[in-house]
């Protein structure tokens, strides 16, 4: 009994170092601040300029400027892998980030999803809706876009729904109806 149970602690222990981060590779781990909560950083952006974080949401919005590209990105929490977890209640608010480099805003819509590891640069105000909103800016270094299969939900037996199609809601989903195709 007792080796089975260490079996089991070695093999949860080896299965929870499999969940790394597909953002921040093992070298630039240690130039990461990962103790700056974003309400700390939304509040104070100016006190950690030139830090390094790593943060991630949904793009709202993305333009072209002169010297790069400006995405206004909805924060929320990341989990293991860095990526965003598409729980928008949980977001504390916006930021800017900037990409120096060509970035077409055509490749990077409204609703991606995306994660990056980015400097600190400071702060701008710009009016949203009828208030002034105070953006932490950034300066991105890499920027992971994930793609939307990431996100959909598991076609399962217990899923009403057989890859999202409303038809099938009210058959169980084991048993085909007249328009599907045989399987």
């Amino acid at each position: 009994m007792r080796v089975v149970l260490q079996l089991l602690c070695l093999v949860l222990l080896v299965l929870s170092g499999c969940i790394t981060s597909e953002l921040v590779t093992q070298e630039m781990e240690s130039q990461i601040a990962r103790d700056v909560p974003f309400e700390s950083l939304k509040a104070e952006p100016d006190t950690f300029k030139g830090r390094l974080v790593v943060l991630g949401g949904k793009v709202l919005a993305a333009k072209r400027l002169k010297e790069g590209t400006q995405i206004e990105v909805l924060q929320l929490p990341l989990d293991g892998a860095d990526a965003p977890i598409l729980n928008l209640p949980r977001s504390k608010g916006r930021f800017l980030a900037y990409q120096e480099a060509f970035l077409d805003p055509a490749t990077i819509p409204e609703g991606t999803a995306v994660s990056m590891i980015a400097e600190v640069t400071g702060h701008k105000t710009h009016p949203l809706d009828e208030v002034d909103y105070t953006y932490p800016t950034l300066k991105i270094r890499t920027l992971k876009v994930w793609s939307e299969t990431r996100y959909m939900p598991w076609p399962g037996p217990f899923y009403p729904y057989w890859y999202g199609s409303p038809r099938r809601l009210p058959y169980h989903p084991f048993y085909p109806t007249y328009w599907d195709p045989y399987y």
